[in-house]
């Protein structure tokens, strides 16, 4: 008996182990935090997660769940969701030499002036021909492209580009 007890301990163990972990959720933060723009956050999507993700304080507000095709707008001391002006639908990893500015924004640590940056660069000075091309825009370092790495791709450069 003993014996069966410990193989169904085991085959529990296991089948915990095994378990895929919960999607990551992009949701858009507006608002009173520290770092506006969309945060990956563990599914299903919290307010309180995403607001802490997007450098704010959620202590005392109400947490919920964040309902699909929303943002969460944080303005003194509470939220509130309301729709958001284009819905996002994103695909990871992003390709930095086709994404716009608004789909960049879908990538943990690019915010609005991140994402027009990667833009302008790659308009003024052509496609990145890889990952740590991002290094040409102002303010990108390697610590920041190896932050971005699992999130962006640089997709195929034409001859000649």
């Amino acid at each position: 008996m003993a014996a069966l007890l410990l193989v169904a301990a085991g085959l529990l163990w296991l089948r915990s182990r095994s378990e895929p972990p919960a999607p990551l959720v992009m949701v858009e933060v507006r608002g009173d935090v520290a770092d506006p723009g969309f945060h990956a956050v563990d599914g299903p999507a919290r307010v309180h997660a995403a607001v802490r993700a997007a450098g704010g304080d959620p202590t005392g507000m109400v947490d919920g769940t964040v309902p699909p095709g929303t943002r969460v707008v944080v303005e003194g001391g509470a939220w509130r969701a309301e729709p958001m002006d284009e819905q996002l639908v994103v695909g990871l990893p992003v390709d930095v030499n086709s994404a716009s500015a608004t789909a960049l924004q879908a990538v943990p640590g690019v915010g609005e002036s991140r994402a027009r940056a990667i833009v302008a660069e790659r308009e003024a000075h052509g496609p990145f021909r890889s990952v740590d091309d991002l290094e040409r825009v102002r303010g990108i370092g390697p610590a920041t492209v190896d932050a971005l790495r699992p999130f962006v791709a640089a997709g195929q450069v034409e001859p000649g580009q």
